[in-house]
C-alpha cells in the first residue's frame, strides 16, 4: 500500500488497500443520520491533532447521542478512575472536554464490567457542536488506567449551514 502526505495543503492519499487504527475513527451513514466510531484500548486513548488521520465530526453537526461500549473492562490501580469523552479542534482546544460522555456517566463502576454500553449526557448531546470541527478525546480522570478497552460511537446528522 502507497500512501503520501502533502502537508502543504493538508492532503492524505492512500494507495491500496487501506487498514487503519480504529481509534482515530472512521465513519458509516444513511440518508440522514451519520455515525463515527472510534475503538481505543486504555494505554492508547484518542486524542486530537496526533497526526492527520483522526476522523472529524465536522462544524455545525448536531450530536443525536454518544455511547461507549465497553469491550474489555477498564481496571485502575486507584479504583476511582472515571473517563470524560468530548470533543476538541485539532489545534488542541476544548469544544466541550466532556461534551459527549461525562465521568458521572462513565464511572469506574460503569465502565469496569465488560459488555456494559455507557450512554452520554454530556452538554453537546442534543445540541451543536458549534463553529469548529471535533477530534474525539477520552481522558481518564485519573491517570492510572491498568486495562481496558472500548469503543464510542458518535451519531450526528450534519448540517450544511
Amino acid at each position: 500500500m502507497g500512501f503520501e502526505i502533502d502537508a502543504k495543503r493538508g492532503v492524505a492519499n492512500y494507495y491500496g488497500v487501506r487498514t487503519t487504527n480504529g481509534k482515530f475513527g472512521a465513519e458509516a451513514c444513511d440518508e440522514l443520520y451519520k455515525w463515527a466510531v472510534w475503538d481505543f484500548d486504555y494505554n492508547d486513548l484518542p486524542t486530537y491533532g496526533s497526526n492527520n488521520l483522526q476522523h472529524v465530526i465536522p462544524a455545525n453537526a448536531t450530536i443525536i447521542s454518544a455511547d461507549l461500549i465497553v469491550d474489555v473492562a477498564f481496571t485502575s490501580t486507584s479504583t476511582t478512575t472515571d473517563l470524560d469523552i468530548g470533543l476538541y479542534t485539532s489545534a488542541g482546544a476544548a469544544i466541550d472536554a466532556d461534551g459527549l460522555i461525562t465521568a458521572a456517566n462513565a464511572t469506574q463502576t460503569a465502565i469496569g464490567t465488560a459488555g456494559n454500553v455507557v450512554t452520554g449526557s454530556g452538554a453537546l448531546v442534543g445540541k451543536t457542536i458549534g463553529a469548529s470541527a471535533g477530534e474525539l478525546v477520552v481522558t481518564p480522570t485519573v491517570a492510572d488506567l491498568t486495562a481496558g478497552a472500548g469503543r464510542v460511537v458518535v451519531k450526528y446528522v450534519y448540517n450544511k449551514d
